[in-house]
This record gives C-alpha cells, structure tokens and sequence, in this order.
C-alpha cells in the first residue's frame, strides 16, 4: 500500500523530528532502558495505519480513522487527540471527519498513562512484521524530541530507535481509551 501524501508528510515530520531530539543524550536509546524519562513534559503515540487493519477510506474521505495521534502533557495534565471519526455507512466519504480538541486528564487518568509510558522500552530487536498498524512514541522533554518506532517493523530501519512492541500496544490501547470526545 503506498502512503498518501499526508500520511508521508506526516513521516517527514517525524523524521525531523527524531533529529533535531538526538542531540544532549538525554533521550532513553539503551535497550531496556525507558523511554520516559525523568524530566519528560509529554509523550505522544501515533499511528500511521497499516496492517491487515479496516479496509482504507473511500475516496474523498475526509481522513483516515487508522491515522492518529494522542497526546499526554505531563507537565499540565491534559490530553490531546487528532484523530478520524466515522459517524455513517464506511462506504459513504462524508461519513469521515476530522477530529482534534484537548481535556485535562484526571489525576487516575494521568497516573495511568504515566506508568503505562513508563513500561514502554527501549529495544533491540529487529522483527520484519507486516499485519500490524505502525506505531510511533514520541517524547518531549526540555531536551527535544525523540521518536521511537514500533520493533514490529524494525527491520524496515526507519527510525534511529525502536520500542518494544508489546508496550508501545498497550499504551496505544490506554491512550485510545482516553479519547472521550
């Protein structure tokens, strides 16, 4: 499947990210080692699609609802969603809409996604998968920014660092869980 054009701006984005974040070592890149560092302020998870997911989008869609990203801001406990809701038929394009907002978390919401990021690690696998969506981990701290790709697909080698997948999906369901909107 070739990526859209937002999909691959998106990935740019990213990418430039990943770079301008290397720099200081301040960023977790020792396998086993956690992602969340001590003084994060916010970590993000995305999703990029992919997989043997939902059939894509009809053509004129709006958006695509396997592409999002969620956001958790430690430092003022909110929650931030840019994300794609189907409210008809998948069949009909002006079902798809486009959905961001943000909430603050509640102090058990915030605990949850914090220790669930926490378990999130670094890895060293090289896995070559191909029925998952991609995910990405991004974390914020007074440093930068460091991405993190899914090991599920890090034979790929698209990223600079990868997380484990297990634990990148288990906080890929916590912060979907959050999306109340």
């Amino acid at each position: 499947m070739m990526p859209s054009i937002k999909m691959r701006a998106s990935l740019s984005c990213l990418s430039l990210l990943a770079i301008a974040g290397c720099g200081g070592g301040q960023f977790a890149t020792a396998p086993g080692q956690s992602v969340l560092v001590a003084d994060a302020t916010a970590f993000s998870v995305t999703s990029l699609g992919g997989g043997f997911g939902p059939s894509p989008p009809p053509p004129g869609a709006a958006c695509d609802p396997q592409v999002w990203t969620y956001t958790v801001h430690l430092d003022t406990s909110t929650f931030d969603w840019d994300s794609c809701d189907v409210g008809g038929a998948a069949t009909d394009p002006a079902s798809y809409t486009h959905a961001t907002g943000s909430r603050p978390l509640s102090s058990a919401e915030l605990d949850t996604a914090r220790s669930r990021a926490r378990a999130v690690h670094v890895s060293a696998g090289n896995s070559c998968g191909a029925d998952k969506e991609s995910l990405l981990m991004s974390v914020t701290s007074p440093a930068g920014n460091m991405v993190y790709g899914d090991d599920f697909y890090a034979c790929a080698h698209m990223y600079d660092h990868y997380v484990e997948s297990d634990g990148i999906s288990a906080l890929s369901a916590t912060v979907q869980q959050l999306d109340t909107h």
